[in-house]
């Protein structure tokens, strides 16, 4: 149970000790990185899903943070995308434009302008040239993401239909402090309403609840507003990306916009 105690604490099986304050013995005798193969793998261009989350350091204390955005690689290594975005008990959203240069290592460095600033960001790629995970690069920051491709075309909400399951972690702010959850769901689509059951732990707490909702997807877009409701009257908001497959939905990604709840997940079609 982590109620009352330093939200640090709650993520430790996420963050990294080093990145949370805590000290490492690091040795002195590291061995620099090699040179880069003379041939690294090239990146795909194309249309990207991705979800991350981990914390941002303050003056006082950490903050969680948790994010999706849908990204587009351009040719010249332009950037292009939408996030939606939230940092502690706040939200933003924002579109933005960008740029991706390899490094000598065959990592792929990538520089966002946001309304807010720059992120940078340092991503690896598979052996066609696909994002896996990246790794946010801003000063006081620790902060990792999935990837997931994303095939071209709009969304329709009976993409998703079917079978769907997920498995999650988050942050519920009680008590004037940020306690853990987890979450299993196992989701019934059709044509964009969904019954489900989701299976949560609240701070150690055992809760099992059916619930149900409904999907509003932007005009010719991916993402969308999913609204749910459980059996015990609690109600659910978020921000959903559908990751559109070649034949329906691969799943969706979503984000939280209940502000004292922070979950992301990535809930996958059977």
């Amino acid at each position: 149970m982590c109620t009352n105690q330093p939200m640090v604490h709650c993520l430790s099986a996420l963050i990294p000790l080093a990145a949370v304050g805590i000290a490492l013995s690091v040795p002195t005798n590291l061995t620099p990185v090699q040179a880069a193969p003379s041939s690294c793998p090239t990146p795909m261009q194309g249309r990207y899903a991705v979800m991350g989350m981990g914390v941002q350091s303050g003056k006082t204390s950490n903050t969680p943070t948790a994010h999706v955005l849908e990204e587009r690689w351009l040719s010249g290594g332009k950037l292009q995308g939408t996030l939606v975005e939230r940092v502690g008990r706040s939200e933003r959203q924002a579109s933005y434009s960008g740029q991706a240069r390899m490094s000598s290592a065959c990592v792929l460095e990538l520089e966002r302008t946001l309304p807010w600033g720059r992120e940078r960001s340092e991503v690896v790629l598979d052996g066609k040239g696909r994002p896996l995970y990246s790794i946010n690069r801003n000063a006081g920051t620790v902060i990792t993401s999935r990837w997931l491709p994303m095939a071209p075309g709009s969304c329709q909400a009976a993409d998703l239909n079917g079978l769907v399951l997920s498995s999650q972690v988050g942050l519920s702010w009680r008590n004037g402090g940020w306690s853990p959850n987890a979450v299993l769901q196992r989701e019934h689509w059709s044509n964009g309403s969904v019954k489900g059951l989701a299976l949560a732990s609240y701070s150690g707490m055992g809760e099992t609840a059916g619930y149900s909702g409904q999907l509003k997807l932007d005009p010719s877009s991916c993402w969308g507003s999913l609204s749910e409701r459980d059996a015990l009257g609690v109600n659910y908001n978020y921000r959903a990306l559908l990751v559109k497959g070649r034949s329906g939905a691969r799943g969706y990604l979503y984000l939280q916009s209940d502000l004292d709840d922070l979950t992301a997940g990535w809930l996958v079609r059977d």
